[in-house]
């Protein structure tokens, strides 16, 4: 099973994804591949990019598109139609993964299932734009309780703990099916089987309109909030619009009662009319 990732970036988030790409290059399971796909065409992602892909070990891949509003879903589709791993791990340019989250993945993959970790684990704007370094993601201090609440981050320990049982049983107790944009991950052949993410959703619910569209196609999701560990970096959220967020949420409500499988507008439609032929 070769485990691709692709990091959803904007032009404002550079720094982050400076970060983030790091964290991927000391997994202790390395992917095979990784695609940055941006929502913008921006020259500061572009040399981050081009800068971590000399020195990874694994393809890093860079896809950029026009500026024009918020569009995720498009950039996330065709990261997925460019890919070539079979598992893809879903995440944005600001969240850092712990060292073993691939290895992790790897564990929980299934046939016939998707993972999703759970809600964000915030790291405040104040200390990841001023004191987060390098040097403590390459060491993993940042993901030890103990280091973080020296910086007066209080995060839940049950959320940070190291891989094993006590994160399994924690797993078993807090069981939900939903699809998570923060990180998931899922078999290529089944998002593509579904039309991958809907590109008339903005922002808001629209990871969660996957993983329904998943499920209606037989795939079911486990939530892995202890056993997948990243920290998300805060920051103001200004695409955030209330009206748009409310009618995403009164459209997958309706879309949870039906059995659609396929998003509304999504260039990975024909991938997904000819898989449905193939049955």
């Amino acid at each position: 099973m070769r485990i691709g990732v692709i990091l959803a970036a904007y032009a404002s988030n550079h720094r982050a994804l400076d970060l983030a790409l790091l964290a991927y290059r000391v997994q202790q399971e390395l992917p095979a591949e990784l695609i940055v796909t941006e929502d913008s065409n921006s020259p500061q992602v572009a040399e981050v990019v081009q800068r971590h892909a000399a020195a990874a070990p694994f393809p890093i891949i860079h896809l950029s598109q026009a500026d024009d509003g918020f569009r995720k879903c498009l950039a996330l589709n065709r990261a997925v139609a460019a890919a070539q791993a079979d598992w893809l791990v879903f995440s944005d340019a600001d969240v850092l993964p712990r060292a073993d989250i691939l290895a992790q993945y790897r564990r929980l993959a299934a046939p016939g299932r998707f993972v999703s970790t759970g809600s964000h684990l915030n790291l405040p704007e104040r200390f990841h734009a001023q004191q987060l370094s390098e040097q403590m993601i390459r060491s993993q201090q940042l993901f030890e309780p103990a280091f973080l609440r020296s910086q007066g981050i209080a995060l839940p320990a049950s959320r940070l703990l190291p891989a094993g049982w006590r994160a399994r049983v924690l797993d078993a107790l807090s069981a939900r099916n939903a699809f998570v944009g923060n990180h998931s991950g899922a078999w290529r052949t089944d998002v593509l089987r579904v039309g991958g993410f809907d590109e008339a959703m903005g922002y808001g619910g629209e990871d969660r309109n996957l993983g329904l569209r998943l499920n209606h196609a037989g795939v079911r999701g486990l939530r892995a909030r202890h056993s997948l560990v990243c920290l998300h970096l805060d920051h103001p959220r200004s695409y955030r619009h209330e009206a748009e967020v409310r009618a995403n949420a009164s459209f997958n409500r309706a879309l949870s009662r039906r059995t659609d499988t396929l998003p509304r507008r999504s260039l990975l439609l024909a991938h997904a009319n000819r898989l449905t032929h193939r049955r």
